[in-house]
């Protein structure tokens, strides 16, 4: 209980690291422990799939380990691909997009036999094929949109404890509403993934921008996305992976790409390897067990924790 505690006290205390304006680049890397790459990798491995908010947790799992993440400390002679300087905020903050590459490499794993068939449909030019990836294209465009042009503000206003703890609580309460009225689909023989039409995968593409307020869940927005459009529970699971695929590489590939020369400079390859790895691992096991459970006892589980945890940390800033 003593430990639990002064774990919240960190949680909600001002970071740690209070020195000047300014940071070397070897003091950023120094930050990046093994040990810190192991635990972030494996809460970003467990959560990303999960209906429970990677992001969210990441953000809370770092102030839990007091990563610095000051915007007013700047990371000397360090500039990204537009020139413009790096701070300690944003490095913390690309770190947990960028290691998503983890959780890609074990949906490509996991659904190799779909992606395969996929690619080699699309060379031989075959309908189902075509259909299906104008389908991922649909439901990736809407929060990519968004997400592009209003970043700045999200990651501004929106990246934050108290933010994470009421979208965890709105969305276990979404979970509970949508399990009760919407219609129980019954499973069938035919391919239903293969024949996800372009108004379906609208709807869990307009699902997907709830996503981007941190503690949503870009994992549950999609599914319950594909529930309202009519898909059974194992049917929009599997399609949320594959449309969480092309979000995550995109996003994963621009935050590299933006950071330009920044990114060698300041995240070690040994410890981000090790993230990546574990994230990998993590995240395999995740989404093998998600698709089944999900199909088999619904969303309502994630519900409860959602309501528990973010209950916890609103209680919790109201006492302080």
């Amino acid at each position: 209980m003593l430990r639990f505690a002064f774990g919240l006290w960190l949680l909600f205390s001002s970071s740690a690291f209070a020195a000047g304006d300014s940071q070397t680049p070897a003091q950023v890397r120094a930050d990046f422990t093994y040990g810190r790459a192991l635990v972030t990798g494996t809460v970003e491995g467990v959560t990303e799939f999960l209906p429970v908010s990677s992001t969210g947790h990441m953000i809370i799992t770092d102030r839990l380990m007091q990563v610095p993440a000051d915007e007013r400390v700047i990371i000397s002679g360090v500039a990204d691909r537009k020139g413009r300087p790096v701070s300690q905020e944003r490095i913390a903050d690309d770190y947990i997009v960028i290691i998503q590459v983890g959780a890609i490499l074990a949906v490509f794993v996991a659904f190799f036999e779909r992606i395969r068939n996929l690619l080699t449909g699309l060379i031989r030019t075959d309908r189902r094929s075509i259909d299906l990836a104008v389908s991922i294209i649909v439901a990736f465009v809407p929060s990519a949109l968004l997400g592009f042009f209003f970043k700045e503000a999200i990651a501004s206003y929106l990246f934050s404890v108290e933010v994470v703890a009421g979208a965890l609580v709105v969305g276990g309460g979404v979970i509970l509403v949508a399990e009760a009225l919407l219609p129980k689909v019954r499973s069938s023989d035919k391919d239903e993934v293969a024949v996800i039409g372009w108004r379906q995968a609208l709807t869990v593409g307009l699902c997907q921008c709830f996503a981007l307020i941190p503690g949503t869940s870009r994992s549950l927005s999609t599914i319950l996305g594909g529930r309202l459009a009519g898909l059974t529970h194992s049917a929009a699971t599997e399609f949320s992976f594959l449309v969480g695929l092309l979000t995550l590489t995109a996003a994963s590939v621009y935050k590299m790409w933006s950071l330009g020369p920044a990114l060698t400079q300041v995240y070690p390859a040994g410890p981000a390897g090790v993230g990546l790895l574990v994230a990998a691992v993590t995240a395999f096991v995740s989404v093998k067990w998600l698709v089944g459970y999900v199909s088999r006892h619904g969303l309502g589980v994630f519900a409860w924790y959602r309501i528990a945890l973010g209950g916890a940390i609103l209680a919790f800033l109201a006492l302080k």
